[in-house]
């Protein structure tokens, strides 16, 4: 008994403490699982983004989706270390969704969350899209019409056999009304689906971090960490640069135009999305609620009124690259001030053959990108050389 009891001792001090690990697994499993190991040792900060939040375990992390779409629950996604024990269901909300990370292979229905799996290098995972026509993501081009990548479908009506017979290990979707959206049809096939609410943030760098959502699947914390740290810097340089411009001399900005065939024209409250960009840009958003984070219809005569003597108009309207185009939807574009001065821009840049936008693919997950056009547009002088990603100015001829 003596003896046994020595060599045990033996044991104990020669294997010491667990081995802690320096970097997060982002290839295959544990092999060796010890409760005491911190198997995410690198670590993700959410800090812009309001609608998505990660408690990390030692070998699991709980990862937890808020207000995706009106009327939303809240969403749990557990997130365990391929090779560790699954924590015991009964302690997490009922309906939550587990899976091993690093996970491999993946679905995406927006082409927003193309960008993600690109920059962190994961796009070999990537097996199916809802469809291509809008993607511009070269290499997800190539490989749809190379066959290694499967067009899913949209919404309600997405091909649940398709789906099913590629045996994805995540599907990333996202969520509006649930009568016609993907993800019931999919949680009832038992397919483990995310839902993506990057859409809901107001803020541009709040919608640009959910790279890290993405990244938390499979262990890349480091590297978009890396990557949004950089985003952060260079939106902060090109916004701090517009700051200087004194407020009054400040461009008052139109957006948008009046759609006939929704009798209206739609302006962005100050705290939106768009708005939030336009004032980092040092810009004054003509028309713009105060405080809202909603957008407004507004007849053509109010715009008229209100928007007529803008500096600079941003169209942001689909199949207008000249002033001949605007003035083809309507012959009153042509009394707006910034129209006769050439000071009209739309956001198609960079447009595929079918009319896909990467202002709203590469330009929401980079939005110091889409900042520094804004900048150069409404103040050229602190932005003389910029070459526009996203913003062109409408062809006089």
């Amino acid at each position: 008994m003596c003896s046994k009891l020595v060599l045990l001792l033996v044991i104990l001090i020669f294997a010491g403490p667990a081995t802690a690990q320096d970097v997060n697994l982002t290839e295959g499993c544990i092999t060796d699982f010890s409760a005491d190991v911190d198997y995410f040792p690198e670590k993700v900060e959410i800090r812009d983004a309001e609608r998505f939040a990660v408690a990390y375990h030692k070998h699991y992390k709980v990862l937890s989706v808020s207000d995706a779409f009106d009327g939303a629950p809240g969403f749990e996604y557990v997130l365990m270390q391929c090779g560790a024990p699954a924590p015991p269901a009964a302690d997490f909300a009922e309906g939550a969704q587990f899976i091993e990370v690093p996970t491999g292979d993946i679905i995406t229905l927006s082409t927003t969350q193309l960008p993600a799996l690109a920059r962190l290098d994961l796009l070999e995972h990537l097996v199916g899209v809802d469809s291509a026509f809008y993607i511009s993501t070269a290499e997800v081009v190539d490989a749809v019409a190379d066959g290694q990548i499967a067009e899913v479908g949209f919404g309600a009506q997405i091909n649940i056999e398709m789906v099913l017979s590629l045996e994805p290990h995540l599907v990333m979707s996202y969520g509006y009304n649930p009568d016609t959206d993907a993800h019931p049809i999919l949680l009832d096939a038992g397919v483990f689906t995310a839902l993506d609410a990057s859409w809901r943030e107001l803020s541009p760098l709040g919608r640009a971090e959910w790279l890290k959502f993405t990244a938390l699947f499979y262990n890349r914390e480091a590297a978009a960490t890396e990557i949004y740290d950089t985003m952060v810097s260079r939106y902060e340089n090109a916004r701090q640069l517009a700051q200087r411009v004194p407020e009054a001399e400040r461009p008052g900005v139109l957006i948008n135009s009046f759609l006939g065939y929704a009798d209206a024209w739609f302006i962005p409250g100050q705290d939106t999305y768009v708005g939030r960009l336009i004032q980092d840009a040092g810009g004054q958003l003509l028309l713009a609620e105060e405080g809202s984070t909603l957008s407004r219809g507004l007849s053509f005569e109010a715009v008229y009124e209100g928007g007529l003597a803008a500096d600079v108009w941003l169209v942001e309207t689909f199949g207008v690259s000249s002033q001949a185009d605007l003035l083809a939807l309507d012959s009153r574009f042509g009394d707006f001030a910034a129209l006769q001065s050439g000071h009209v821009w739309n956001n198609n840049a960079d447009e595929n053959a079918n009319g896909g936008n990467n202002y709203y693919e590469w330009g929401v997950t980079n939005p110091h990108l889409v900042l520094a056009d804004l900048v150069a547009i409404l103040h050229p002088d602190l932005l003389p050389e910029r070459e526009f990603v996203f913003y062109q100015r409408l062809a006089s001829e």
